[in-house]
């Protein structure tokens, strides 16, 4: 506890000097729309893979709902789409983001047609999945469907669906979308889609699509939070959460296409914190480095539109989390918000953030103990 507390106070003091963000002169940004709804691909895609052992879509919160879904769907636990799920997870790991992946690129929930040609794989689509193995996937997941009823199942649920999204959606409108598209210096207007995930319990995930109709981002929201009568509801402290998600749509690109020139800090960074990112189900250096910039990002999100102090919580958490890089990384973009005028996007501005991590790479001890938080971070 003494250690946490000093650590808090010299980030608080070495946070003191870093000025806020100022709002540009001029008229206030457009409000950026966002969708909320529970979604029928979701849900089919966490139910397929909660029958199918996965523990991450075993963790929701909704114990009526959960309930619900093992009394209709669990006569159905041996069909092949199951065992299938069950075996994509077992020998390329198939979990966690990558059933959430494909499901936004579905054109719906019921017939699961694709939105796109699924081969070649679409950029978006989590590597996880082989376009030739989709369409074999897709027939049972359809086959399963019908035979279970999920349509029947979904339409039955609507009430509990549209008080969840109305509750979301009240306060999903104090999120600042419109930071996104100047921060990262994307021109283009993505659509903004916030799904509750029923069965995802804390479990989030921030997939993408891109198609003729042009971007939709997603934050897929876990329900943790329950009012009183045991329906999701969703407190201002779940925002980073949905921010955190979205960057992963502008930040993750990035970073697959520096991955050559991060792998060797990456390697080295990751096996001395291996064990701590398996146990938050980061199995790589290539997700820890995504993992890395949207939480340093989220930090610069906080320090624009909510201050020094929520900043400062923010680099903590992720500084007790493990990421003992973060505050430093969060520091380092500020370079990036200043001269706006050389870097145009985030792109631009990725050699530095590659000389970043070379760096800390190269400040790390010798010994192959794991980096634990020793000092204060900053």
């Amino acid at each position: 506890m003494t250690r946490t507390i000093f650590a808090l106070c010299a980030l608080l003091s070495w946070w003191s000097w870093i000025p806020l963000l100022a709002a540009e002169e001029g008229a206030p940004p457009e409000a950026v729309p966002v969708h909320v709804s529970v979604d029928p691909r979701v849900e089919l895609m966490s139910v397929i893979f909660r029958l199918a052992g996965n523990p991450e879509y075993g963790k929701g919160c909704i114990r009526s709902y959960n309930r619900e879904v093992d009394e209709h769907f669990g006569a159905h636990k041996e069909h092949p789409v199951i065992a299938l799920a069950r075996d994509l997870r077992r020998t390329r790991g198939v979990s966690y983001d990558a059933p959430m992946s494909l499901a936004v690129h579905l054109a719906n929930g019921f017939s699961l047609e694709p939105a796109a040609p699924l081969a070649p794989r679409p950029e978006r689509l989590d590597g996880r999945w082989h376009p030739d193995e989709l369409r074999d996937f897709l027939e049972k997941a359809r086959d399963f469907a019908r035979q279970s009823g999920f349509q029947q199942f979904f339409e039955s649920h609507q009430a509990l669906y549209e008080g969840a999204a109305g509750r979301m959606k009240a306060l999903a409108q104090h999120a600042h979308l419109d930071w996104f598209g100047p921060y990262f210096g994307v021109k283009e207007k993505p659509a903004f889609h916030v799904v509750i995930g029923m069965l995802n319990g804390p479990g989030s995930y921030g997939p993408s699509f891109s198609g003729a109709g042009g971007q939709k981002l997603y934050c897929i929201l876990g329900a943790w939070q329950l009012n009183m009568a045991g329906e999701p509801t969703f407190s201002k402290g779940v925002l980073p959460t949905v921010v955190h998600e979205f960057c992963h749509s502008f930040v993750n690109p990035v970073v697959y296409a520096h991955a050559s020139e991060l792998k060797e800090a990456g390697e080295a960074i990751y096996s001395r914190v291996e064990a701590g990112m398996r146990k938050m189900a980061y199995g790589n250096w290539k997700t820890m480095m995504h993992e890395s910039l949207v939480r340093a990002c989220v930090v610069r999100y906080r320090t624009a539109h909510e201050g020094r102090l929520a900043a400062t919580g923010e680099m903590l958490q992720q500084w007790a989390l493990g990421f003992a890089w973060v505050p430093k990384l969060a520091q380092v973009l500020e370079e990036y918000e200043n001269d706006r005028k050389r870097y145009l996007t985030l792109e631009d501005f990725f050699p530095r953030i590659v000389e970043f991590f070379d760096q800390y790479a190269e400040s790390l001890s010798p010994q192959p103990a794991e980096v634990t938080a020793q000092t204060a971070p900053g």
